[in-house]
């Protein structure tokens, strides 16, 4: 009896001990599931960034629609979730790892809403302004956003800046993402070269092979290229220009993960949009001007209704508009502080001084 009893509890055991192995490996597995997006099957892709994603995404949306049939037969759907001054350092705490309240409010609920639904992809076009502290040059212990990489020999920095990517990108999967595609800064004339370094973060974290997180495109090369060309008057921002540009780069990304061939009507797109220049489409003139209202409409969110100055819904921060905010309020409180103030003042004058 007692070698009956015994007999029974260790083949108990052993099914135990088979059943839990199996729940192990079974976890990588199902974990590392490569997500399609060209699969024909129901996709959301979010955008994540701040002032810089504020329009490529649009352009990307007009690029699936093409590919897969047209806008009448989308599957996969593209939206934004982007705050003004808002890079990876203000999204979260890059010490304790915790999102930010705009997170919370923001990017939590848009991938939360999809349970159940379609996988979420999170295509992050973000950057490191703010995680390197300028004390590591002697400059003090504060935060800078100015302070970054100083190049390939940068070790400690580099590393820095993937563990920053990584937990930031575990954030995202851990809200319920399905993956998370991470590409950083366009050209940034102002704060190189350490905002071309940041790309080096990013090659330094595709080096652990961190599961459903990708690699997304380099924008910062084909942008520096073409500056001021491709930016804003304020030669930070892209405009129609540089927003066709970040979506080829990034419709060819997503195509080519997956291997798949770029169509060339998606490059066309983008030499044609730059073409314009030497044909006279200069940012004096009226063609140039009829085009950048074009692009505004076109990328504009699809939730919010187009605006006017008598409908304009009031904004905290002593009447200053939205889109001064957005470039400007870099703590994220809704209002221009004094430092923020006179940052816009300088870009002001600067404008009227160069007439642009």
């Amino acid at each position: 009896m007692f070698l009956q009893c015994f007999r029974s509890s260790r083949l108990a055991c052993l099914v135990f001990l088979l059943l839990s192995a199996a729940a192990f490996s079974a976890e990588p597995q199902a974990d590392s599931e490569d997500i399609k997006i060209f699969s024909g099957e129901p996709r959301l892709l979010i955008a994540h960034g701040y002032s810089t994603s504020a329009h490529w995404w649009a352009f990307l949306q007009r690029k699936i629609d093409r590919y897969m049939g047209g806008p009448d037969k989308r599957v996969v759907e593209v939206q934004l979730c982007n705050k003004g001054g808002t890079p990876i350092a203000r999204w979260m705490n890059v010490g304790t790892g915790e999102p930010s309240a705009a997170w919370k409010q923001m990017l939590t609920p848009m991938i939360q809403a999809e349970k159940d639904k379609r996988p979420v992809v999170v295509l992050c076009q973000q950057s490191l302004q703010g995680v390197y502290s300028s004390g590591d040059r002697g400059g003090g212990t504060r935060a800078d956003r100015a302070a970054g990489i100083q190049g390939a020999d940068d070790h400690e920095r580099i590393k820095r800046g993937a563990d920053v990517i990584e937990q930031y990108a575990r954030c995202i999967l851990d809200d319920g993402a399905a993956a998370v595609v991470v590409g950083m800064h366009i050209y940034k004339r102002s704060m190189e070269p350490a905002i071309g370094n940041e790309r080096l973060a990013l090659a330094e974290l595709m080096t652990r092979k961190p599961v459903r997180i990708y690699a997304g495109p380099d924008v910062w090369t084909p942008t520096s290229k073409q500056h001021p060309l491709a930016f804003d008057t304020d030669g930070a921002h892209p405009n129609y220009i540089g927003a066709e540009m970040m979506a080829h780069c990034w419709f060819k990304a997503l195509l080519e993960r997956e291997g798949l061939e770029v169509p060339q009507w998606s490059r066309q797109e983008m030499e044609d949009a730059i073409e314009n220049q030497p044909m006279g489409l200069t940012r004096d003139s009226a063609a140039f001007q009829q085009k950048l209202k074009e692009w505004k409409i076109v990328s504009r969110k699809p939730s919010a209704p187009p605006r006017n100055r008598g409908s304009r819904p009031a904004r905290k921060g002593r009447g200053v508009p939205q889109r001064i905010l957005q470039r400007y309020d870099n703590d994220g409180d809704g209002k221009l502080n004094e430092k923020e103030r006179a940052e816009f003042e300088r870009a002001r004058q600067q404008r009227r001084a160069t007439g642009r």
